[in-house]
């Protein structure tokens, strides 16, 4: 003989055996977490030192902490002459911050692994306020820079200037 259980029984039974499964995802979710963050702290600050480096001008320094992906190709002399003049024009970092951090394991044209994009908002001494856009990679348990550019930030992302400018005022004109 089959027992028949109305609908209304399996429906609560199959919503509370999803629920236990939500629960017993949600360590797992956390843990993947917090190591997504660890990841990206870390990352952070090896970016930071390279930044650091590439401000004060030490370029050949700049070159130890960058990805295999980015010497190939090239020596440690070409990446100083690469990274010297553009960097001269824009003058001494005024000011940085990080605009977005992301964790990912996938990167177009790049094999799987482990990713860090940081794109900060930077305002350099001779030109309007930028994007500088750093992928780090880790490799060998150590993250390194594998990719760096720098594009022009919208007008409406720039930083607030901590100098008041006195302009004109208008009264406003009277409504009709």
């Amino acid at each position: 003989m089959t027992r028949r259980f109305p609908a209304r029984c399996v429906s609560r039974l199959v919503a509370c055996l999803g629920f236990a499964a939500l629960l017993a995802a949600s360590p797992a979710w956390a843990d993947d977490q917090r190591e997504r963050d660890a990841a990206v702290a870390a990352a952070r600050q090896e970016a930071t030192q390279w930044l650091e480096a590439i401000d004060a001008g030490r370029y050949a320094e700049s070159w130890d902490d960058t990805a295999n992906v980015m010497k190939e190709g090239r020596n440690q002399q070409d990446w100083v002459r690469e990274v010297a003049q553009p960097r001269g024009l824009l003058g001494k970092s005024v000011m940085r911050e990080l605009d977005r951090a992301e964790f990912s394991t996938v990167v177009r044209g790049a094999p799987s692994g482990k990713y860090v994009t940081l794109r900060y908002l930077t305002q350099f001494a001779n030109t309007s306020p930028v994007y500088e856009t750093i992928l780090l990679m880790l490799e060998n348990e150590h993250w390194r820079i594998a990719g760096y550019s720098i594009e022009r930030a919208p007008e409406s992302s720039a930083p607030a200037s901590s100098e008041a400018k006195p302009g004109p005022r208008t009264a406003p004109e009277p409504k009709k």
